[in-house]
């Protein structure tokens, strides 16, 4: 599998007016299908939702920029320890956000975005678990 950062900073230019449609798509998605992670989360998701439509454009548009990507990821990995956060929980997250931005893409979700926002998320999730982790003393 591969990461191309094109398609990934073009999928974001496509996504980033959707707003916060992406990301009530996304918690609403997560929620039916993992209702067990509903707790960990505030009762008003509006920061939380804003926070998090912030991530996925700031990880999309800075994907090729590996010197302030994984520092940022490694900062936000460890900053999940306050939420609970388990390593388990991130594939949870990696396949509510590819269903999301797959419904929001709509004909530009090809096999090979598909594929690149896949690869993204797992280089995303390693880094933050580790991160996390790290920042436990684990």
């Amino acid at each position: 599998m591969a990461i191309n950062p094109t398609l990934i900073k073009q999928s974001a230019t496509l996504l980033a007016p959707k707003g916060t449609q992406i990301t009530e798509y996304f918690y609403n998605y997560m929620f039916q299908h993992y209702p067990e992670v509903r707790p960990m989360f505030p009762s008003d998701m509006g920061p939380q939702a804003k926070r998090l439509l912030d991530s996925i454009i700031y990880i999309a548009t800075n994907i090729d920029r590996t010197e302030v990507l994984i520092p940022y990821l490694q900062k936000l990995g460890a900053g999940h320890n306050k939420y609970k956060t388990l390593p388990e929980h991130y594939p949870i997250v990696g396949t509510s956000l590819l269903k999301t931005l797959e419904h929001f893409a709509g004909p530009a979700w090809t096999p090979e975005l598909a594929e690149s926002w896949t690869e993204a998320y797992k280089v995303a999730a390693d880094v933050m678990i580790e991160a996390g982790q790290k920042a436990k003393g684990a």
